[in-house]
């Protein structure tokens, strides 16, 4: 199967040193490139880096600087005034497309757009918190504390660009070694959908053919660990092997938490079609924030507890505000703009800075949204016989969606169509005790919120 693949990145005979996995003769992805293979078109033809590198890419960047190692600071800003004045020449690769990884638009710099919605237009709606409208809205109080939190803790542009020249900075001296790689921010960072407290999710793309995540990419995460030990504003550095292997560090700088993973392209295009519904209408992210919110404080929001992770929680709102409102708040972008989010479109074709033309006839304000986003999966959702579609907008019948579908579909209590792949993004939830707790919470936040009309009652004690 190897003879079968393109392999770009050029290995020692011997494979790598690595403290925590010993070295195996047995020919690896990570460590030896049997053949070459040149991309068609020419002009997509990969390098051949080298791993081993790293060590020499980040000396070379120390003694260009001239500066001590421990001055962390110092050395940072000399990478990223490397990176303003003297922009990578290459004319291959991820990082040289017209819109790349090196280049992708700040929540500051979309344009706005007559007849559209963009993040900029979408952040400008919510500058304070509203005032109550003529007569007695019970609701009000609900939007109130809603917008109100959004507010105080929702990812700022200084706190974006922080991360930004992070990701900068690790560019720089992953491309050291390998000169046509990708580094992608995903996740909440990009979607829009981050708070001050959020991780910061990157992706490095080494290769347009995939890479094997169970056993070559905690080798790659485990070389860059070791690369990473020479920079001294990385702290605690640690390898976690799951579905996705993922190299977790501090940065001492930004005091961001980074998940790293390898050619993971389907979190790009997540977070690509994310960003999307966070700029369709200005009431999906304080929305999103404050269920992730709710959840947290009730633990249901943790996939390694076996409980909904915050990106099914998305789908779920994105699912609600499709099928289960009336007018809908949301279309289905994929079904919208099916060019845009083809998902055969090469990775480094993807725009981050278009536009959405759609509005919503719907005029529920965000508490309302709110309290019928719980009763719809109180009480209409029906999770053991339902699968969520947000790709067309729709739910169907577990029997029709394995049918006619996706027969391998992974079963579980709760079951969400991963928009690009087709897998369960909720297979998390494999404990049917532990799901049962989390209907529960639903049910009891729902009954408690329509009685009170005060969402302090969710917050007193965990259901």
């Amino acid at each position: 199967m190897m003879n079968n693949r393109r392999l770009y990145y050029q290995g020692q005979h011997h494979g790598y040193y690595n403290s925590h996995v010993p070295c195996n003769p047995t020919v690896r992805f990570s460590q030896m490139v049997q053949q070459q293979y040149a991309f068609v078109p020419a002009q997509h033809q990969y390098h051949q880096p080298n791993f081993l590198s790293f060590d020499n890419g980040w000396q070379s960047f120390q003694g260009n600087s001239g500066y001590p190692q421990d001055h962390r600071e110092t050395i940072r800003q000399d990478i990223l005034s490397q990176l303003h004045h003297k922009q990578p020449s290459s004319s291959v690769g991820h990082q040289n497309r017209k819109r790349h990884a090196d280049s992708l638009p700040s929540s500051s710099s979309s344009k706005k757009s007559k007849g559209s919605h963009s993040v900029e237009s979408s952040s400008a709606v919510i500058k304070d918190v509203p005032r109550p409208p003529s007569g007695y809205n019970p609701m009000h109080s609900i939007t109130e504390a809603i917008i109100r939190y959004f507010l105080e803790n929702h990812q700022t542009d200084k706190a974006y660009k922080q991360k930004l020249q992070l990701r900068d900075v690790l560019f720089k001296i992953f491309q050291s070694c390998m000169p046509n790689c990708g580094l992608y921010i995903v996740g909440s960072t990009m979607s829009g959908f981050g708070t001050m407290k959020s991780d910061m999710d990157m992706c490095l793309m080494i290769t347009e053919d995939g890479v094997d995540q169970k056993r070559e990419a905690p080798e790659i995460l485990y070389l860059i660990q070791k690369a990473l030990y020479k920079c001294s504003f990385v702290r605690e550095s640690t390898v976690i092997r799951a579905k996705v292997p993922i190299l977790r560090f501090n940065d001492l700088i930004s005091k961001a938490q980074v998940d790293l993973n390898v050619n993971n392209g389907v979190g790009i295009r997540n977070t690509h079609l994310l960003k999307y519904y966070c700029m369709t209408d200005w009431r999906v992210r304080p929305l999103v924030l404050y269920i992730k919110k709710w959840a947290r404080f009730h633990d249901i929001n943790d996939a390694s507890k076996a409980t909904i992770s915050s990106y099914s929680l998305c789908l779920m709102l994105i699912h609600y505000l499709q099928y289960a409102c009336s007018p809908p708040v949301l279309p289905s972008l994929q079904e919208l703009y099916p060019e845009r989010f083809d998902g055969t479109l090469d990775i480094r074709e993807l725009k981050f800075d278009d536009t959405v033309s759609y509005k919503s006839d719907n005029g529920q304000s965000v508490g309302e949204l709110f309290l019928g986003f719980l009763a719809y999966y109180s009480n209409k959702y029906r999770f053991e016989e339902d699968c969520i579609c947000i790709r067309e907008g729709r739910r169907y019948s577990l029997d029709d969606y394995m049918r006619f579908k996706n027969e391998n579909f992974q079963l579980q209590p709760l079951c969400i169509e991963e928009p690009f792949d087709l897998s369960n993004t909720a297979r998390s939830c494999h404990d049917k005790n532990i799901f049962n707790r989390v209907k529960r919470v639903f049910k009891k936040s729902y009954q408690e919120l329509q009685k009170k009309k005060d969402v302090r009652c969710l917050f007193n004690q965990p259901f």
